[in-house]
């Protein structure tokens, strides 16, 4: 192979490689100003980040009787943040008078990263469009 075909090949791979990063990104659902890195579909039905950055959730009826853990960073999975109560991690409480089909559960924080987990899996991270490098 000459000099000039591993240069054109090299340069087709790279071009080939930088176009699934803008598909990658594209697939990650947005709200608001945050991207989900994960979402348990079936558990989280929505998300809506109002203008004052308060963050609801809208959950599958069948899950509103579980109680929900939150933990907030300033860096992926690490850096972990204490919330206004002094604690690492939030409860929001099983069945706190959440309606079916209606937004609860918000939560309002300068971190980057929001994880919320039930039954000690997670359900949801979201991180700021802002902090994320894909």
């Amino acid at each position: 192979m000459t000099a000039f075909a591993r240069l054109a090949a090299s340069l087709i791979a790279c071009l080939f490689v930088a176009s699934l990063a803008p598909a990658q990104e594209a697939s990650l659902q947005q709200f608001g100003p945050y991207v989900a890195l994960a979402r348990d579909a079936n558990i989280v039905k929505d998300v809506k980040v109002e203008e004052n950055g308060r963050i609801y959730l809208l959950l599958n009826p069948d899950f509103k009787e579980k109680e929900i853990t939150l933990k907030n960073s300033s860096s992926l999975k690490s850096g972990y943040r204490k919330w206004f109560n002094g604690e690492y991690e939030l409860i929001s409480p099983a069945n706190q008078g959440k309606a079916p089909n209606e937004y609860t559960d918000w939560v309002e924080t300068t971190g980057n990263y929001i994880e919320y987990y039930m039954d000690g899996n997670l359900i949801l991270h979201l991180a700021k469009k802002s902090v994320h490098k894909p």
